[in-house]
């Protein structure tokens, strides 16, 4: 039972990542642009704690862009007309994914800098 539970979870989560691919154009961008970034931190990284440090900057943007497409298909499925906490919450999220965008470009401008 535990392991089925692990298994329909972990099912769930790819159909989550097809989803997005499928549908949402920016993250589909974003995931590409990571299978070239992942690898290339492996050669630009000249330590462990760089490549991770490229490695999850890389990942963080697809992680905070999967939580803004759920807030925004969330909020779309409650209404779709306009209100200003909806553009407020969907603002909200637009700048974490901006604020992850800044974060992966100082840490890959430093570390491939210094």
């Amino acid at each position: 039972m535990f392991f089925k539970k692990i298994y329909v979870a972990f099912i769930n989560s790819f159909k989550g990542i097809y989803q997005a691919l499928k549908k949402e154009f920016a993250f589909r961008v974003e995931f590409f642009l990571s299978l070239f970034f992942i690898p290339a931190s492996f050669f630009i990284g000249e330590n462990a704690l760089e490549i991770i440090l490229l490695s999850a900057s890389t990942l963080l943007i697809l992680i905070v862009e999967l939580l803004n497409t759920a807030i925004e298909t969330t909020l779309n499925r409650v209404s779709l007309e306009e209100h200003d906490l909806t553009r407020y919450a969907k603002d909200m999220g637009s700048g974490a994914v901006l604020i992850s965008l800044l974060l992966w470009l100082v840490t890959w401008s430093l570390i491939a800098i210094y």
